[in-house]
């Protein structure tokens, strides 16, 4: 995969807008902890994420 082809960059654009608008706040708002610990729960969840959905839309991106 190309990190900076047109493909790429319209991928993890979307990809990056759905989960900072939808799938974080979501997240942080079933947690009540510090706001350090909610970041890095929500980042353990967020990076396997996008792992997994740049193998399924492998096709898309090549």
């Amino acid at each position: 995969m190309k990190l900076f082809s047109t493909k790429s960059i319209i991928f993890y654009s979307v990809l990056g807008a759905i989960t900072a608008f939808t799938i974080i706040p979501f997240i942080r708002g079933l947690i009540d902890y510090s706001p350090f610990v909610e970041i890095m729960i929500t980042t353990t969840i967020v990076l396997p994420m996008y792992a997994v959905i740049t193998r399924l839309l492998r096709k898309y991106l090549s």
